[in-house]
């Protein structure tokens, strides 16, 4: 349907004004897949394809929900001060949210919008967090025209 490469792409990029560390790698659904804890860079975001929502607009016509992860890692050290680890987080969180909420994935779709979120996992190395997100398109598959009729063309025996 519609392609998550443009966020991910989106989110490469270090926004201005963000103090600290971002993402040191920001990959799909595949590369979470794969993740292998003890050697994972932190902090990381991966963006996870989510359920996609259909309400039927018209005939070959569809209003579409589509709902995408983004999925946050950060270290959790047992150094840092109580709430430390949970300010961090909110700290990437709200620029991801900067960035993402209102956004326009692709030309005729809605801005994007968030969806709430939840931790993954928690251990005394790191945290992983889902924050969902979704925007709708009205997806269409009307054939395209014929071309403008010209001339008749008669190919068969004789009437």
């Amino acid at each position: 349907m519609i392609s998550l490469r443009p966020l991910i792409e989106h989110l490469e990029k270090k926004p201005a004004g963000f103090d600290g560390v971002w993402f040191r790698q920001v990959e799909g659904a595949a590369e979470f897949a794969r993740i292998d804890p003890k050697k994972l860079p932190l902090p990381a975001a991966w963006i996870v394809r989510a359920a996609d929502k259909v309400q039927h607009a018209g005939e070959r016509a569809e209003n579409v929900t589509l709902g995408f992860d983004v999925v946050i890692a950060i270290e959790n050290i047992r150094a840092h001060a109580p709430g430390e680890t949970d300010d961090v987080l909110l700290k990437y969180r709200k620029a991801v949210y900067a960035l993402l909420l209102g956004w326009e994935i692709e030309p005729d779709v809605r801005p994007l919008q968030f969806a709430g979120g939840q931790v993954l996992e928690y251990t005394d190395g790191d945290l992983y967090w889902r924050d969902r997100y979704d925007f709708e398109a009205l997806i269409t598959n009307y054939l395209p025209d014929p071309a403008p009729f010209d001339q008749l063309t008669y190919a068969g025996d004789k009437l």
